[in-house]
């Protein structure tokens, strides 16, 4: 069988892992809504919809945050802060509204550096490979916050190994990762892409990632951006929390948006974390004495905003393509 006729039957079997794996996904989230009481649940999400704008802004602050963390390991001239936080947004809702599609964004994102800001195709790969390598680094520490945050409010109710035992899938792919880069797993993907002809599309991705690992002054600082963006997903929990009727402090706030996060991390295979983070919120509201039907609400808000603000990204990204497609050449 030749090589070009294995590329369909590849697509066909991830394209129906993909509808598996988000049949699981829908199973187990609406297992535990029928478990816990839909109608219950439906009236916390209703009491807490007045919210969802509020919601709504606080992830595009994360969104900006997360766009100049990325956008200071960039090359000089760097681009503007919008057109960065324009790549930022396209790059989740691709990742988030397209099922299976974990490194999907990535290639759009870098599609679009290319294309849009001149990048070569190396060094657009190298640009968001190193971007997304310094978020995932920087949601380790403020998972390790939450948790810490969650022994201390809640003592008794959270066990410390088990919540450090949610955060190691993380950690782990985070040094694996890191480790393959700088032994050279670009390097290995550049020359089985000139095997298949098609090498010249990610030309000089090894040499300029490991050209920015070391500015590490940059790093630095695209770490501090991350940090603050991922923290600043407590405050949508708080805002959340306060509408459906169980007002909860800024460290408990924190501690219940980490602890759903790294449940949701250990779910990466699943579409969006689906099941993961509706089980990874319940969880974590339930250390603090709020009914787990409000953990289960408080997941369903974040999926309306995660929905709203995705879709209206992904469809940004397919209007701008159709566009540049049939803009008149000249």
């Amino acid at each position: 069988m030749s090589v070009t006729a294995t590329v369909p039957a590849r697509a066909h079997i991830f394209r129906w892992a993909a509808i598996v794996l988000i049949g699981l996904g829908l199973l187990g989230t609406g297992s535990m809504v029928a478990f816990w009481g839909a109608a219950g649940i439906g009236e916390t999400v209703d009491r807490a919809l007045p919210a969802l704008p509020a919601s709504i802004a606080v992830h595009a602050t994360q969104l900006l945050l997360s766009a100049l963390g990325w956008r200071c390991i960039m090359r000089r001239p760097r681009p503007a802060v919008w057109v960065v936080a324009r790549l930022r947004w396209v790059r989740e809702a691709v990742n988030t509204m397209l099922p299976f599609a974990g490194v999907g964004g990535g290639l759009a994102a870098g599609r679009m550096l290319a294309r849009e800001l001149g990048y070569a195709s190396g060094d657009a790969a190298a640009s968001v490979t190193a971007d997304i390598t310094v978020e995932a680094t920087a949601q380790v520490p403020f998972l390790l916050l939450s948790i810490a945050a969650a022994i201390a409010l809640a003592p008794g109710r959270v066990a410390p190994m088990h919540a450090l035992l949610a955060v190691l899938p993380l950690l782990l792919g985070v040094a694996g990762f890191i480790a393959a880069q700088r032994a050279g797993l670009a390097q290995l993907i550049e020359r089985t892409a000139s095997r298949f002809g098609a090498g010249a599309r990610i030309a000089g991705w090894h040499s300029a990632l490991l050209a920015l690992h070391a500015k590490r002054a940059r790093l630095a600082r695209a770490f501090l951006f991350h940090f603050a963006s991922w923290s600043l997903g407590g405050a949508e929990v708080w805002i959340i929390l306060r509408a459906t009727g169980h007002p909860v402090g800024p460290g408990a706030a924190v501690a219940i948006e980490g602890l759903g996060m790294a449940v949701r991390s250990t779910g990466f295979v699943l579409p969006a974390g689906l099941a993961a983070q509706e089980a990874g919120f319940a969880l974590a509201v339930a250390a603090f004495g709020i009914p787990v039907a409000t953990g289960l609400a408080l997941s369903m808000v974040k999926r309306m905003r995660e929905v709203a603000v995705c879709l209206a990204g992904l469809l940004a990204w397919r209007f701008g393509e159709r566009g540049r497609q049939v803009a008149p050449a000249g």
